[in-house]
């Protein structure tokens, strides 16, 4: 049922129904439910009159008595009405919520008829809609607070609109007590909880006798079902921040790509995600430097993506690097450390902004994944379900794009290079200016980029001739990189372990390359290296030597869990630690010149190699 099909139902229930029987309107906590009935459903049954609906909630209240208090109050906040106007024909007086009042408020009953006129006028519910929310909420027993909403429309003919998630009810189980208290209170407290257990009602029954009196005062039960993409643009436009409004108006796919993560991430609930938009909100309002929207994107994504993860009391950890975490927000949507700190704390650093934007950019360019949002790139992957004027016009865009180095992701380039290629035969452009923007922009860069992710086989969708212009075109691009291969470029020799020690050195911390390591190569280090020469290579170095390569490890791994790096290095400690335990182990060390130093060393790189596993594994 759409909202204006939801409207005009209500609307008839109002006006026309006869039936003397309440309606029920359901849906999961954080379905929008509220939101629709404050902003949807009455401006739409106010129609400019007002008090036409009153809304109660049901949340914690102890007792009936309590209702009517509050359907008194609420009613009696309105503009007062003319003596003229008091007791008139056609007026609704709830008999059920007065004869509650004046037992709550202790009200005489003898007053004079012009007082009572007054009372009675105040709770006129004719032409209104009484609208009780959070039925499941309440502390009110369920059959009881049903026999109070029946009396209310077969009695005093009330309209009245019940908003609750039903399956909380159905599912809802009886209280139950701790009777491990036993232990710590006295015998008659013991016999009361013992009591109190055998006269417990069970679940099945009161369940049952919730259907049966629900069948008597509910007549339609309708499930809640938002409209979730005009409820993203309504929740926008309520913030009203410029830089939110601009960002969705610029990009037509927004409003799918959050209802999308409503539905996935937030599981539905609005609350999670009006959360997360006035964090945002409050965010882009301190930032005092204009943002690129891409950037902006992930600052909302990522917040969206966190929020879904916090619970109540419970507040994540920081896991990720300097400026962002991929594990709190995603591999596309990161969250940004900033965006934590305010959440967290309400405080923010602003120079901290421009930082976390130069590491979002350079975390795109080693993103093997970044292609997967890159709206351009999917269109040319598509290019055979386009027409040729849009394809002309993505590759235009994307020509447009290369021009920056900072734009295009490099694990991009060589699927680029394919696709380029194709296409070229198809409408024949020359890519010329393509190849050499892409072997500009990725020069010098090899020692950062995985090749064999980099120049994944694309001769599937290759013609002979496409091939040997794919393999040049791909030969370029490798060359430019000056790739250099760690099993190529490290000769296995002890005095490279000093080499790789000082790299690492060289850097502010040995922390550092940890950090290198894991985020600009790939998630992983040691699988890059052959565990046969690496091992010859040890059991032929120095004491020093073995220290120095057990401090890189140490620096890389020490504080690495199971998603800081790929299997394949935990799969080459296992093999690097079974082969030096099997040498040790046959007294193999025999055959090289080492001491009980060396010796000593290579068992402490054992201890290592055993704690890194654990703890990745």
């Amino acid at each position: 049922m759409t909202i204006t099909e939801l409207n005009n139902y209500i609307k008839h229930y109002l006006e026309e129904d006869k039936t003397n029987t309440a309606i029920m309107l359901t849906g999961e906590w954080g379905s929008g439910k509220t939101y629709y009935i404050e902003n949807e459903l009455i401006p739409f049954l106010q129609d400019g009159k007002k008090n036409k609906c009153v809304v109660i909630s049901l949340y914690g209240l102890e007792d009936i008595s309590e209702i009517s208090k509050s359907i008194y109050m609420e009613l009696r906040m309105k503009p007062p009405i003319k003596d003229s106007e008091l007791l008139t024909t056609g007026k609704i007086v709830a008999k059920t919520v007065i004869k509650n009042v004046f037992g709550k408020f202790g009200i005489d009953t003898n007053m004079s008829d012009d007082d009572l006129q007054n009372i009675y006028s105040s709770v006129d519910l004719d032409g209104k809609l009484l609208i009780f929310e959070d039925l499941e909420r309440s502390n009110i027993e369920i059959v009881k607070l049903l026999g109070y909403i029946n009396n209310l429309v077969e009695r005093d003919g009330v309209k009245v609109l019940l908003v609750a998630n039903e399956n909380e009810i159905l599912n809802k189980q009886p209280e139950t007590i701790n009777y491990n208290l036993e232990k710590l209170v006295s015998s008659f407290l013991e016999n009361n909880i013992k009591e109190d257990k055998e006269n417990s009602v069970p679940e099945d029954v009161q369940v049952q006798r919730y259907l049966r009196i629900k069948e008597k005062t509910i007549s339609d039960t309708i499930y809640f079902e938002n409209d979730y993409c005009e409820a993203v643009k309504n929740i926008i436009d309520i913030f009203s921040n410029e830089k939110l409004q601009t960002m969705v108006d610029k990009d037509e796919n927004i409003i799918k790509k959050l209802r999308s993560m409503i539905m996935g991430y937030c599981h539905k609930n609005f609350r999670i995600f009006i959360f997360a938009t006035q964090k945002t909100v409050d965010i882009f309002d301190k930032m005092e430097e204009d943002y690129e929207e891409d950037f902006l994107k992930c600052v909302y994504f990522g917040i969206i993506c966190f929020s879904s993860k916090m619970k109540a009391g419970e507040f994540p950890e920081w896991e990720g690097t300097e400026y962002l975490s991929t594990s709190l927000g995603t591999n596309w949507q990161p969250l940004f450390k900033f965006c934590y700190d305010y959440i967290r704390w309400q405080k923010i650093e602003v120079e901290d902004i421009a930082k976390t934007r130069e590491a979002y950019e350079k975390m795109k360019l080693y993103d093997k994944n970044a292609d997967q949002q890159d709206m351009d790139l999917q269109k040319l992957y598509s290019y055979y379900e386009r027409t040729e004027s849009e394809v002309k016009d993505t590759l235009k865009s994307i020509e447009k794009r290369l021009k920056n180095p900072d734009d295009i992701g490099f694990y991009s380039y060589g699927k680029l290079a394919a696709y380029l290629v194709m296409i070229s035969h198809v409408i024949e452009f020359d890519y010329a200016q393509y190849k050499e923007y892409m072997v500009k922009n990725i020069k010098g860069k090899g020692s950062d980029i995985d090749s064999h992710l980099l120049f994944l086989p694309m001769y599937d969708n290759l013609e002979e001739n496409e091939k040997a212009e794919y393999k040049k075109f791909t030969e370029l691009l490798s060359e430019s990189m000056n790739f250099r291969n760690h099993q190529n470029d490290f000769s296995y020799k002890p005095s490279d372990i000093e080499d790789l020690y000082d790299e690492a050195t060289l850097k502010s911390d040995l922390q550092s390359i940890k950090d290198e390591y894991k985020i600009r190569s790939n998630h992983e280090f040691i699988s890059r290296y052959n565990v046969g020469q690496l091992v010859e290579m040890l059991f032929g170095a120095s004491s020093k030597q073995i220290m120095e390569f057990r401090d890189v490890l140490f620096a890389i791994y020490r504080h690495a869990g199971k998603a800081d790096f790929r299997e394949a290095d935990i799969c080459t400690m296992k093999e690097l630690l079974q082969v030096v335990q099997e040498k040790i182990n046959s007294n193999d060390y025999q055959d090289y010149d080492i001491d009980k130093i060396q010796l000593l060393q290579l068992h402490w790189l054992c201890g290592n190699l055993k704690t890194f596993i654990t703890q990745m594994s």
